[in-house]
């Protein structure tokens, strides 16, 4: 069930992801804990949220829309959720239930989906 609502604290956490892993890649910060002192959050909070980094533009699209599980929540991401680095399988693990068939329906594509 999607939201239809869009959810600042999540993507607030989503930027955050993105924020950190560049500073980490640029050289910006050499170590997590950095990040968090600076931050004034748990290191382990920003290791959470550092994956986040790694989520497909459609999903990032779509949470940006509010058409995102209900149950998907920046609290929910901070808590740590696996997500899988290939992009088909984080629709099934963050709640999107999309089939590759229907993903240009409701706006989400996949990288592995070839267009008929």
């Amino acid at each position: 069930v999607s939201t239809r609502k869009t959810d600042p604290t999540l993507l607030k956490a989503i930027a955050r992801g993105h924020k950190w892993f560049n500073e980490l890649v640029s050289g910006r910060a050499v170590f997590t804990r950095e990040i968090a002192a600076r931050e004034g959050v748990n290191e382990r909070f920003v290791r959470r949220l550092i994956p986040l980094a790694f989520l497909s533009p459609a999903i990032v699209q779509a949470i940006a829309e509010g058409r995102h599980p209900a149950d998907l929540t920046g609290e929910a991401l901070s808590r740590g959720i696996d997500i899988p680095v290939e992009w088909a399988k984080q629709n099934a693990a963050l709640g999107f239930d999309i089939q590759p068939h229907a993903a240009a329906t409701v706006g989400l594509t996949t990288p592995d989906v070839a267009e008929s």
